[in-house]
């Protein structure tokens, strides 16, 4: 229950962030270095082995220019 609980935290956390840079999911999946559908399947609350490390990643790239 507590594996769900924390790949709906990291969904919540990567749309948010997502949405608060403006960016698509093929967007943010590159400036991330991983593919969409990867990135994808942890909005969608499938997970990821490394959320630590994508949490420090999307803060590094917080603002980052969308061009």
């Amino acid at each position: 229950m507590a594996a769900a609980n924390e790949r709906a935290e990291l969904a919540k956390a990567v749309r948010a962030w997502r949405d608060g840079n403006g960016l698509t999911v093929k967007q943010a999946a590159d400036l991330l270095g991983m593919s969409r559908r990867t990135f994808e399947g942890i909005e969608q609350g499938r997970g990821f082995s490394y959320p630590a490390m994508l949490k420090i990643a999307m803060e590094a790239k917080k603002g980052a220019d969308n061009a």
